[in-house]
């Protein structure tokens, strides 16, 4: 019965208060426009390209800029190849033009502020405009539909937070709570078996049918379910997002939590943007709010898609545009449908910023998303890219680049965060570089850990890995 209310009554009412009008109807618009053939929904994305384009250089500063130094014309765009000639648009250059990028015909009062939480490996602030936001969640609960879950159903959301972090919740927002988000949230930025055995009673009690997590705390989770012997967890289906989810993850996960593991793409900047469907055959993109392109430098097969850099245009904030914003992670777009009979186009292989999982010196496990929402995201000011090397059990050392400048409180957080996570016995030596170094692969990793895990995590690690 407290389902139905809330899917029927309760959820509408309280996501019409929370500035997302008309979500519902977007929900059963995206759930229409999902089964229109692919070329359907390429002439309506060319649509929207060109007229979130137009508004860009008539309404910002820098794209106006950048349009007339690449020499494109958004008034003669007729095809998303002619997006090549512009340039991708870095984190970096998000962070330094900030007030240019806002458009000039949106209210203060119309824009809402939101930052990365640092997996970028430095900070980006942002702004949305309203009319953005009910599609753009209808989009993320559409992708979380394609799961079994549906709305009244609760949920458990793994986030890389500290317990301190979560506040006091009032009587207010425990209804709120129950009566709309549903959501039962375990704080995992450092994991240890009294943690993972906390979050399992409240799933029992809470019941719900999907938890939406990292993969890599979820990982922890789930060999300690398989450890310790729990049975019978009810849930439907786990969403793993933030982090590449790894194959003998994925078969770790279902087996402990005995449901499918639905791999997501999400992001703050742009929202949500691929998920796998119940079929498991690639990510469907979002492409009704966004549109991707894979810069191609690492091949091209006519019967397979095309491999290289994801660059994401949002085609629904008119308040920021983002065009063509390079993610920094690598993908394949694919030259095939689904067989679920989805039009919306398929990506896979995605690579993002990985990272090592490190160790604190009494053996608990701190996550790196943890690390990246602290030492990044909470940062007093904005910090340049930041690199954690763990090279004893008892000392990391950070890398930080000095663009832009450091200031004596920035880096006295970035102890103060390592000490709260990691307890007083880990040491902390701060390195300043001019730029932060790549691995071979030329990737960027965000923690890398020179140790090896404490011989009981490596053994679980073995045989989960197969």
């Amino acid at each position: 019965m407290l389902r139905s209310f809330v899917k029927h009554v309760s959820f509408p009412f309280f996501a019409n208060r929370e500035g997302l009008k008309g979500l519902m109807q977007e929900v059963r618009s995206l759930e229409d426009s999902q089964f229109w053939p692919a070329e359907r929904i390429m002439q309506m994305q060319q649509i929207l390209l060109k007229k979130v384009m137009i508004h860009a250089y008539e309404h910002t500063k820098f794209y106006r800029r950048r349009f007339q130094e690449a020499g494109f014309n958004p008034y003669t765009f007729r095809h998303p190849d002619a997006l090549r000639s512009l340039p991708a648009l870095t984190p970096e250059e998000v962070r330094d033009n900030l007030p240019d990028m806002v458009a000039d015909n949106h209210a203060p009062g119309d824009l809402h502020l939101s930052q990365t939480g640092g997996a970028a490996g430095l900070q980006m602030r942002f702004y949305h405009s309203s009319a953005c936001l009910a599609k753009r969640q209808a989009a993320m609960y559409r992708f979380e539909k394609w799961t079994g879950w549906d709305f009244g159903e609760p949920v458990g959301v793994v986030l890389p937070i500290r317990q301190d972090r979560m506040g006091h919740p009032t009587v207010k927002s425990l209804i709120k709570n129950e009566l709309f988000r549903r959501q039962t949230v375990f704080p995992a930025a450092v994991i240890d078996d009294a943690a993972c055995e906390d979050f399992l009673h409240k799933i029992v009690k809470k019941r719900p049918t999907l938890i939406r997590t990292f993969s890599s705390p979820l990982h922890d989770l789930a060999r300690f379910v398989q450890s310790s012997g729990w049975a019978d967890i009810p849930l439907k289906a786990v969403v793993s997002t933030g982090e590449p989810l790894y194959p003998h993850q994925r078969r770790s996960i279902s087996g402990a939590f005995n449901c499918p593991v639905f791999d997501s793409y999400r992001s703050r900047g742009v929202g949500p943007i691929a998920q796998e469907c119940e079929v498991h055959q690639g990510m469907h993109i979002n492409a009704e709010c966004l549109y991707i392109e894979v810069d191609g430098l690492n091949g091209y097969d006519e019967h397979h898609g095309r491999t290289g850099g994801l660059i994401v245009t949002d085609l629904l904030n008119f308040g920021m545009p983002l065009i063509r914003y390079s993610t920094g992670d690598e993908g394949t777009l694919v030259n095939r449908t689904c067989p679920c009979g989805r039009g919306l186009p398929l990506l896979e292989q995605i690579t993002g910023r990985s990272g090592d999982m490190l160790v604190s010196p009494e053996g608990r496990c701190v996550v790196p998303a943890a690390l990246s929402q602290y030492l990044i995201g909470e940062a007093p000011d904005l910090v340049g890219q930041i690199q954690v090397i763990q090279d004893r059990i008892d000392h990391l050392t950070i890398r930080m680049t000095k663009d832009p400048a450091l200031t004596p409180e920035n880096m006295q957080h970035q102890k103060t965060m390592i000490e709260q996570l990691f307890g007083p016995g880990m040491r902390v030596h701060i390195e300043i570089v001019d730029e932060m170094p790549r691995e071979k692969s030329g990737k960027y990793l965000f923690t890398r850990r020179l140790i090896p895990l404490p011989a009981r995590m490596a053994e679980e690690e073995a045989r989960m890995s197969g």
